[in-house]
């Protein structure tokens, strides 16, 4: 709804109540409501009822006429509305399921009296205006031949003793009871109890429950509620509550989640041990240019002199051998000597 429609909804609410005499009734997307239409008894009983829509979509909704079937004007609601009782008691109720957002209206209980001198009269002693909140409904998407975990929850809140479990999905029109199970009586129709599991583990309010739904195909897609039942309550498990329903979508083949699954785990994982290497080599980098920075540079002339003085240690070196080893030099061969002499 826009905020627009939001604002004619205040407007119309608060005529409600500074007006007074119309019923205000707040509801859920899916879930029903029941209007008690009465009259006030007049001379003559009623012969004819209509059930009218003032506000949001000016029209009439149904009529019926004593002792006859009730006529329903638009083909989309017929399955929507029930109508128990007859106008000429005076009172009947109209029942509107699968409730909708767009059903929002202010509603009125006409009733047609008739009257011998004049024209018929058309008396509205009751009066609706009806308020259909939109639910955002969870949603679990799942592998062809996986699980689904579904919350149970009590139909009020209440913290009664568990007695059993009931499970409704809705794919169509109207829910359908998959799983009814209680201490007294299983009854779960051609569905096999091995496809759902019950489990229960304690929570910071008490005990919370779930229900497994395992080996799900795509026909199984739908919207589920899972509803415990309670012990000394009324069972009210025949209605599905949108409020604490979730969505299952399942896919239509079979897929790979597992490995899909950890195939993203494996290459998250060698992102992450990619990130280390490359923050350690960086690390590496800079206590390396920060210890050659720190290291102290050797001036060239010291070197130099340092070159000089070792080459004087050398040549010093060399003359304390030939003056304290005893080195004779070499005298030169006289060339004029006889052969025989130099012999000897």
């Amino acid at each position: 709804m826009s905020v627009v429609h939001h604002l004619w909804i205040l407007l119309v609410i608060h005529s409600v109540l500074v007006c007074g005499g119309i019923q205000f009734l707040e509801q859920h997307e899916g879930d029903s409501v029941v209007l008690p239409c009465t009259i006030n008894p007049r001379g003559r009983s009623p012969v004819g009822f209509a059930l009218k829509r003032m506000w949001q979509d000016p029209r009439q909704v149904l009529f019926k006429y004593t002792n006859s079937d009730a006529h329903v004007n638009s083909d989309a609601d017929k399955p929507r509305l029930m109508v128990a009782g007859d106008p000429s008691n005076n009172s009947l109720t109209v029942t509107l399921s699968e409730l909708r957002a767009n059903d929002t209206d202010h509603y009125t209980c006409e009733f047609v009296v008739p009257n011998r001198s004049s024209e018929d009269e058309h008396v509205v002693d009751t009066e609706f205006f009806l308020l259909v909140n939109a639910v955002t409904l969870g949603r679990i998407d799942v592998c062809a031949g996986g699980s689904a975990v579904i919350p149970c929850l009590p139909p009020h809140d209440e913290d009664l003793p568990v007695e059993g479990v009931s499970l409704m999905r809705r794919r169509g029109r109207a829910p359908i009871e998959l799983l009814y199970h209680t201490k007294r009586h299983i009854d779960d129709g051609s569905t096999s109890t091995s496809r759902f599991q019950l489990w229960s583990a304690p929570g910071p309010s008490g005990f919370t429950y779930n229900l497994t739904l395992r080996h799900l195909q795509s026909e199984d897609s739908g919207v589920y509620s899972c509803q415990l039942l309670l012990r000394r309550q009324a069972d009210t498990s025949a209605s599905l509550d949108m409020t604490k329903a979730v969505f299952v979508s399942v896919e239509g083949g079979p897929c790979g989640c597992s490995n899909y699954a950890t195939l993203l785990y494996a290459l998250s994982s060698a992102v992450v041990v990619l990130l280390v290497l490359l923050t350690l080599i960086f690390i590496y980098h800079k206590r390396a240019q920060r210890l050659a920075a720190s290291r102290p540079l050797v001036p060239i002339y010291e070197e130099m002199t340092g070159v000089k003085n070792l080459g004087a240690k050398q040549d010093d070196d060399e003359l304390s051998v030939y003056k304290n080893g005893g080195v004779k030099k070499s005298c030169p061969l006289n060339h004029y000597e006889t052969p025989i002499r130099s012999a000897f």
